[in-house]
């Protein structure tokens, strides 16, 4: 198909210059919309946004969590507005996303269940028979407790 077994290694220089420009360009246009957020967010806050990408008229803003994520979603409409002073005109949209690290990803989380006295607790006062909707939820989630405690 036209490929060579002898294929080398091409350095970066090697290849068109014109390509990493381009890279480079988006690059700074994506640092510059961070730092004209970064303005418009309290200290406190802007710290805690990473990087900023436009997607079509979407501008997407990227932090470490879900509580500074919030934080910034407060300030949406301030961004907006500064971004269309400055002739951001395309920009119609603010999406914050929450970057995940990688030793963030790793943590399983599992459940925490409750003692076996507590689940032998809740055994004990409930009534099986009963009509009642609540005696009958309680007592199906002390018998799955009860299995999930044995396993």
């Amino acid at each position: 198909m036209g490929y060579s077994k002898n294929a080398m290694f091409r350095s970066a220089i090697d290849f068109d210059s014109g390509s990493l420009a381009l890279y480079m360009e988006k690059i700074a246009e994506q640092n510059q919309l961070l730092r004209v957020v970064r303005v418009v967010l309290p200290p406190s806050i802007a710290e805690h946004a990473d990087y900023c990408v436009t997607s079509g008229a979407r501008l997407m803003i990227y932090t470490e969590s879900a509580v500074w994520a919030s934080q910034i979603r407060f300030y949406q409409d301030a961004i907006l507005n500064k971004l269309h002073e400055l002739g951001q005109q395309k920009v119609t949209r603010v999406q914050v996303k929450i970057l995940l690290r990688p030793d963030d990803a790793k943590k399983a989380r599992t459940a925490r269940l409750p003692s076996a006295e507590t689940v032998q607790s809740m055994l004990g006062s409930v009534d099986e028979k009963s009509d009642d909707v609540l005696d009958q939820a309680l007592a199906n989630l002390a018998k799955t407790l009860n299995r999930c405690l044995k396993n």
